[in-house]
């Protein structure tokens, strides 16, 4: 049985793609065969690619998106995840509008950062390439606490 993870920001080419990026690449080799990683936007310019600058921020942490399309949020996507993380709360409150009931399982991303005040994650489209640098390495900080609550869920599910 495979544990799914679903990225959710506005446009889906910038923010999501990343997170969907970093945590695949950082996803620990025994874990990949039972997780799945896909990314959504609320306002999803479905079939874009990734904004270059993200391409570009991604890839310094090891991460190809390269190959991104963009996908527009449904509240089927939402259904089958176990667990889906915003970047903001309005992407929290378009999550629950899909569903017409609140999502327990969708939670902010920056909520698995040790140390970090604010858990939104300001989305730097239009900007220059180091408002992307700054949000993938905010993105980064998110990953190990992350991949312990992932692999925390999976070891839940084969007891």
């Amino acid at each position: 049985m495979t544990f799914s993870v679903l990225m959710v920001c506005t446009g889906n080419i910038c923010r999501s793609p990343m997170a969907e990026g970093l945590l695949w690449h950082r996803l620990p080799e025994a874990l990949k065969p039972v997780v799945s990683v896909r990314s959504a936007g609320t306002h999803g310019l479905h079939g874009n690619r990734a904004e270059p600058f993200a391409v570009s921020a991604a890839a310094a942490y090891g991460a190809d998106i390269s190959q991104h399309r963009a996908s527009v949020l449904d509240a089927g996507m939402i259904r089958s995840a176990d667990l889906v993380l915003a970047m903001e709360k309005y992407h929290i409150d378009k999550i629950n509008d899909l569903l017409f009931f609140r999502c327990k399982y969708a939670l902010l991303l920056g909520t698995f950062a040790e140390k970090r005040e604010n858990p939104e994650i300001e989305d730097p489209y239009g900007a220059p390439l180091g408002a992307y640098e700054t949000c993938a390495s905010e993105i980064a900080a998110c990953m190990p606490g992350l991949i312990a609550h992932i692999r925390a869920q999976v070891d839940g599910r084969a007891t």
